[in-house]
């Protein structure tokens, strides 16, 4: 792994030098599972000063010929990205917020509440709402950070051609799960420690035409990338990888 240093924001000084990576199809499915030493879990992007611990593995939509720029794909050359995000992770099992919120990260602030909250969404005097309703646009609009009942898993399906053309997909595709080790080991690289373990799987075939579509048989380029919100990686700085070849 290296530092992104095409585009600014450029980060050469990455904490996160290589991954070991294992994959795995049973005819139906693929499946990839990724390991990095990582000293710290950050999990939560709540306050200005979090940035979240991340993994993501990268192919060409169009698998014939040689693959586009490896920075995100390029115009021309769609890549389909599938994004494993801790923070969403520790949402999974949450209440039925289903979101890691502020005053979970901060349990003794104190707010104001709106008048427009939902009948029921109001509880005193622990709670003073989650400003839900017409007050919460990123929910409102179907973002897919804001509202946890759009993702079907810690991992985000998406496309990009290019950079800031980041694009979440309209239908999600992709499941995973990751578990963060204080004494972990990664296998092959002959280090016990805190370790990531993170899986994502999806069918080989999705129908969807933003998705890259599997055979079994076929070689496909694949590109990594990693984040780790202890160094305060995020977008586009990151630790990543030149492409490799996925053989099934």
């Amino acid at each position: 792994m290296s530092g992104q240093l095409i585009t600014t924001p450029m980060h050469p000084n990455i904490s996160v030098k290589s991954v070991f990576v294992k994959a795995m199809t049973n005819g139906k499915d693929v499946g990839l599972r990724l390991e990095w030493i990582d000293q710290t879990k950050n999990d939560t992007a709540i306050g200005p000063q979090d940035f979240r611990d991340q993994v993501a593995v990268m192919f060409p939509v169009n698998t014939a010929g040689a693959p586009p720029f490896q920075c995100m794909g390029q115009s021309g050359g769609t890549t389909n990205i599938w994004r494993w995000n801790a923070e969403w992770q520790k949402d999974i099992g949450k209440d039925s917020a289903g979101i890691w919120d502020v005053d979970d990260q901060y349990p003794g602030i104190f707010w104001d509440f709106y008048f427009e909250e939902p009948a029921g969404g109001v509880t005193y005097p622990d709670r003073i709402g989650r400003s839900l309703g017409p007050f919460n646009s990123g929910i409102w609009s179907g973002n897919i950070m804001s509202d946890p009942t759009l993702r079907v898993s810690s991992v985000e399906d998406l496309s990009a051609n290019g950079f800031s053309t980041l694009t979440t997909q309209a239908h999600q595709d992709v499941i995973g799960n990751g578990v963060w080790e204080p004494s972990g080991s990664v296998k092959g690289g002959g280090y016990t420690g805190p370790t990531w373990r993170v899986v994502v799987k999806r069918t080989l075939e999705t129908g969807d035409a933003n998705d890259v579509q599997f055979k079994a048989g076929m070689s496909v380029p694949i590109a990594f990338a990693v984040w780790d919100g202890a160094n305060i990686e995020r977008n586009g700085m990151k630790s990543l990888s030149t492409w490799f070849t996925l053989k099934l």
